[in-house]
């Protein structure tokens, strides 16, 4: 083509020798730019080697190195899918929370347990008749507690969040509270959350279910009784390390805020554990921690009534109450008398234990002397004058009944304020 005077053939995939002649020996480079390897008289491309063997030589080593090149990606890409895989199923181990991707589901159920989130929620509502009330097991400001029989035979415990009858607004805050702090935490004395649901048309939590339900609730049954001493020490050490835990342990340091003994739940042994976080607050370093009053009335630090402000001496205020109230027996006019009392108060101790059971004797009753103490000392009004959720585990652990204390039948109520101080 003699007449041939513009010819761009860029951004193809051509390859070996240009043809020599005028119009391409006179040829921009840029007309043959992004080819696979074209070669020849152009100003810009490489020469061309003699045409035959070596050319095949040299497009079999191409060849070659293309498919070492898709073997060494697909490799790759096989080994990230398995690290992922495996990342996933750690994940899903340690945090049973892992949302399920379900597009027929419009309740948004949440994968529980090691059990499919979609199989379980259907569980739930066919257990509990749709939330039918003679399921319910307790109830509060914020939901009902109901127990639940999984068709596998697993028992749970799931809070149902009470929504609005009508448009009025939801309160969403002690829902995500529960789940972000319980989520973030893993302690033996921590009551576990399994999983959630929300929805427009249910929000519930799903816990570990505790057969013997609340403190309050036993303390107020007529089994009472089953709760001896040494039952009931060892449910003041499992509150006390659950909150020097959260307050100790946790970065940052988490306040319950509403420690009472309707939120401490028993199972099968009389393990306790806390409950509802609801309310519960983070406290970061950066913030004065001022909130809007929250927790139950007579278990409320009273600093907490004029300042507002949170801080872990309202947890420990409120731990106070609750060990008085499981060492008296219950919560009234007699435990409100001791705690408005003062120092010099010449109250009996053997008239303010519980008088359904015996007197502890021997090491229990220095271990219920022990727990009185610290009691004491953490429902002091002062909140300076509290002692640390750390030190008051350590110390009841540790069986060390104040000096000066004599046998149980003399012991008056300020002789343990006085060695306390």
């Amino acid at each position: 083509m003699m007449s041939l005077s513009t010819v761009d053939v860029s951004y193809n995939e051509l390859d070996g020798p240009v043809p020599d002649s005028p119009a391409f020996r006179r040829a921009p480079a840029e007309w043959f730019a992004h080819n696979n390897d074209l070669c020849g008289v152009v100003r810009g491309l490489p020469p061309c080697v003699t045409l035959g063997t070596t050319t095949k030589d040299d497009r079999s080593k191409r060849h070659k190195v293309v498919v070492i090149a898709i073997i060494a990606s697909v490799v790759f890409f096989l080994l990230l899918f398995i690290f992922n895989a495996a990342a996933l199923r750690f994940h899903k181990r340690k945090n049973p929370l892992v949302p399920v991707d379900d597009n027929h589901n419009k309740e948004g159920a949440f994968s529980i347990l090691n059990f499919d989130g979609r199989d379980v929620y259907k569980d739930i509502i066919e257990a509990t008749g749709d939330f039918d009330g003679k399921y319910c097991i307790g109830s509060g400001a914020y939901g009902r507690v109901y127990r639940v029989e999984l068709a596998s035979g697993e028992l749970l415990a799931v809070k149902k969040i009470h929504l609005p009858d009508t448009e009025g607004t939801f309160d969403e805050q002690p829902f995500q509270n529960e789940i972000q702090t319980l989520t973030q935490i893993r302690h033996r004395n921590i009551v576990k959350l399994y999983g959630f649901c929300s929805s427009p048309r249910h929000k519930f939590l799903v816990y570990e279910y505790m057969e013997r339900g609340s403190l309050a609730s036993v303390l107020r049954s007529e089994t009472a009784a089953e709760l001896d001493w040494v039952k009931r020490v060892s449910i003041v050490k499992d509150v006390a390390c659950a909150l020097s835990y959260m307050h100790h342990d946790c970065a940052p340091p988490i306040v319950h805020r509403d420690i009472t003994s309707n939120n401490i739940l028993l199972d099968s042994e009389f393990k306790a554990c806390v409950s509802d976080f609801g309310i519960a607050r983070l406290l970061k370093p950066d913030s004065s921690n001022w909130t809007m009053l929250a927790g139950t009335r007579g278990y409320l630090a009273p600093e907490f009534a004029y300042t507002m402000r949170v801080t872990t001496k309202c947890d420990v205020y409120s731990f106070g109450v609750v060990t008085l109230e499981l060492l008296v027996g219950a919560y009234g006019e007699e435990l409100i008398s001791i705690l408005s009392s003062p120092s010099g108060n010449n109250v009996f101790v053997t008239d303010v234990l519980d008088q359904r059971l015996s007197l502890p004797m021997a090491r229990v009753a220095d271990e219920v002397i022990a727990v009185l103490t610290a009691a004491l000392s953490c429902a002091n009004n002062s909140p300076e004058s509290r002692p640390a959720m750390k030190q008051v585990y350590e110390n009841i652990c540790a069986v060390k009944t104040p000096q000066g204390c004599g046998s149980l039948d003399a012991l008056r109520l300020s002789d343990l304020t006085n060695a306390d101080k």
